[in-house]
């Protein structure tokens, strides 16, 4: 699989990329470029991309790699990738605003924040917020609340980014605030409430990405619908439902700070 950011060089040097794919493949295709020659290769596939797929690092931090094994007389190294690193300030402005990179690589975790005083009654309001979402898009999906928030976002966000960013930015938050989080709930409670946090993990994940506005099957909620979970996210708070009791974990323990029974 191509790794961001995938461009194509021809004589000249010349640089070719696509908004929306890093795939070598679809840009020789779409640009109807001529790979292969009689005597070997005619274009050179090459890859600019930083240290643990981390899309957060400075652009001149990122590693040029050329990503096959022969290439044409023409091509002179340093000079193209010095046209590659031209191009990928662009490819940057395409592909790495409207949403929070810095953030989606460095993911915040709630339960290692100082949690912010709220008074229970917001705080519970806030709660019934958030299930009102999870139900309202699970009655959207036809699936189980927990599993369609996770479809929201995740057919959402594809669709605002190509498949390499959201793979990148979906395993940097699973590794840094998913485990972490799964580790601060206890086995014993785990198997019952897991998935009622992981929405939260989820509706996180859509924060990161302002620039949607109109989510899949949460079209009704408007183009903000994970704010409850948002604004509990940042205040140091995280909801679990166990099938009968809602309940709000707080800090590394996550301790069990306000209960509701619908």
């Amino acid at each position: 699989m191509c790794k961001c950011a995938s461009f194509i060089i021809t004589k000249g040097p010349k640089v070719w990329w696509l908004p929306k794919s890093d795939s070598h493949i679809e840009i020789i295709t779409f640009f109807k470029l001529h790979a292969d020659g009689v005597q070997g290769p005619n274009t050179v596939a090459v890859e600019i991309s930083p240290d643990g797929d981390n899309l957060s690092l400075p652009l001149a931090t990122w590693k040029y790699k050329v990503d096959q094994d022969s290439v044409p007389e023409w091509y002179d190294a340093a000079d193209c990738e010095k046209a590659c690193r031209v191009e990928l300030v662009a490819w940057a402005q395409s592909k790495l605003t409207g949403w929070n990179v810095k953030e989606a690589f460095n993911p915040i975790n709630p339960l290692k924040l100082k949690t912010k005083r709220i008074s229970k009654k917001k705080l519970l309001e806030l709660l019934k917020q958030s299930a009102s979402v999870g139900a309202s898009v699970g009655a959207s999906v036809g699936d189980s609340v927990w599993a369609s928030v996770r479809d929201s976002v995740w057919a959402s966000v594809r669709a605002s980014v190509w498949d390499s960013v959201w793979a990148s930015v979906g395993a940097s938050v699973r590794d840094s605030v998913w485990d972490s989080v799964r580790d601060s709930v206890w086995d014993s409670v785990w198997a019952s409430v897991g998935a009622s946090v992981g929405d939260s993990v989820w509706a996180y994940t859509g924060g990161l990405f302002p620039n949607i506005t109109q989510w899949k099957y949460a079209e009704k909620l408007g183009p903000d619908p994970w704010r409850p979970f948002l604004t509990l996210w940042y205040a140091g708070y995280v909801p679990s439902f166990d099938g009968k009791t809602w309940r709000l974990h707080a800090g590394k323990d996550a301790k069990i700070v306000l209960e509701w029974m619908p």
